[in-house]
């Protein structure tokens, strides 16, 4: 798929002469074609010189549509087709909703190196139409009102504020959604992400935005992840343009809290981050099913500190071995393990006699960029980690195995 004699884009990228075309791999819904879409033109417009193909493919995830996510399993369940095929070089990267991309595991050789600025994170009520007119927010549905949502993290934060209403399960993409609440009956109302309906030109359909003291929202929801081979330094290059500072700090800060947390689609985990000038703030929290108790906290760390100037890395040194290196035979690689490849020996390769030495990869929760301050990325990371380390101080452990004992029979 590549060629010897490496050249330069007009934006002095370094890109081999042979590869001019680019397969980008995308699951068959509506929203990711969209999100395919925009990933595709926004490649164009950088790389003219180009071309961009979309090749579709069906995920475990959606082809199940009669199961709540959370009893299916969340480890590459709407991902592992697509990544078979970038693995076996069918394809040159994927797209994908970055909330649905692991954060403990990710398969040999794939890094996450395209994180484009984020849309509204937040969720949003999309009220049956024929309720609009007499409805605007969840405070005005009467008692026993059915309210359909997939996640438990949504269930488990409303069931709290509205104990009168019903909250039930609903699958299927956007358009069955709002055909099972606006032609079936079956729902009074839909809980959704805001990235989603904006994406999909469904802003119309928004009756009220939920903030974040009602609804902390899915880790790197609104956030897009391409996924590269972690040996293609020429993609990764090339999708790194892609990147937004701030929104790739706060993902690598939310997906490290809840890789720390161990959590995922099975336990109702939600944040909340923003970035200042000199700092990067995470708010998260885990909450049982039943919406009766939440543990939360929050945690801010100045990009301009040194690393021992917090009292808490002691405490996550003691009692993890995020930084111990080990040997890895498995084709998957773990959060646990991650620190092996941040510490990876530059590459070296022998091209028409002269040695390319190519940049060593650091990666942050999966997540890589050759350009953004690495300390930034550093401190982000450790702002998830302390934050996930004050939860478990206060029993997040324990809540989280009895949530993972009732949806899976196991932890």
């Amino acid at each position: 798929m590549s060629s010897e004699n490496p050249v330069s884009s007009e934006h002095g990228d370094s890109v081999q002469a042979k590869r001019t075309h680019f397969k980008i791999g995308s699951r068959k819904s509506k929203l990711a074609m969209v999100q395919s879409e925009y990933i595709k033109s926004r490649m164009e417009q950088m790389y003219p010189d180009f071309t961009f193909e979309i090749v579709n493919f069906d995920t475990k995830g959606d082809k199940i549509l009669n199961i709540a996510l959370p009893k299916i399993g969340d480890k590459g369940l709407f991902t592992k087709e697509l990544e078979d095929a970038l693995l076996t070089n069918r394809i040159d990267f994927v797209v994908h909703s970055l909330k649905d991309m692991p954060c403990q595991v990710l398969p040999d050789n794939l890094i996450i190196s395209g994180v484009p600025e984020r849309e509204d994170p937040s969720d949003s009520l999309v009220i049956a139409k024929r309720w609009v007119e007499t409805k605007k927010s969840l405070d005005d549905f009467e008692e026993n009102s059915i309210i359909g949502t997939s996640s438990l993290r949504r269930i488990s934060q409303l069931k709290e504020k509205y104990p009168k209403l019903k909250f039930e399960t609903i699958r299927g993409n956007l358009q069955t959604r709002m055909s099972k609440m606006d032609d079936e009956k079956k729902f009074d109302a839909i809980i959704l992400a805001t990235a989603g309906l904006k994406r999909m030109k469904y802003d119309d359909r928004i009756s009220h935005i939920l903030p974040p003291e009602t609804c902390l929202h899915a880790v790197s929801q609104g956030a897009l992840g391409v996924e590269s081979r972690r040996n293609d330094f020429e993609v990764i290059r090339m999708l790194n343009r892609l990147n937004d500072e701030e929104t790739l700090l706060r993902c690598i800060a939310e997906r490290t809290f809840l890789a720390k947390l161990e959590g995922g689609c099975s336990a109702p985990i939600g944040v909340n981050s923003c970035l200042t000038k000199n700092s990067i703030i995470l708010e998260g929290a885990v909450f049982d099913l039943e919406g009766t108790k939440r543990i939360q906290d929050r945690f801010e760390i100045n990009f301009n500190d040194k690393s021992n100037a917090c009292p808490i890395i002691p405490a996550v040194s003691d009692q993890s071995d995020l930084n111990e290196t080990k040997n890895i035979d498995s084709p998957k690689r773990s959060f646990k393990d991650s620190n092996e490849e941040n510490k990876m020996p530059k590459r070296v390769k022998v091209e028409n006699s002269d040695q390319i030495i190519e940049p060593s990869l650091r990666h942050f929760c999966f997540l890589a960029d050759l350009n953004i301050d690495e300390n930034k990325m550093i401190k982000a990371e450790l702002c998830g980690l302390h934050l996930a380390q004050k939860l478990k101080e206060k029993g997040a452990d324990l809540l989280i195995n009895e949530i993972k004992l009732v949806v899976h029979g196991s932890f």
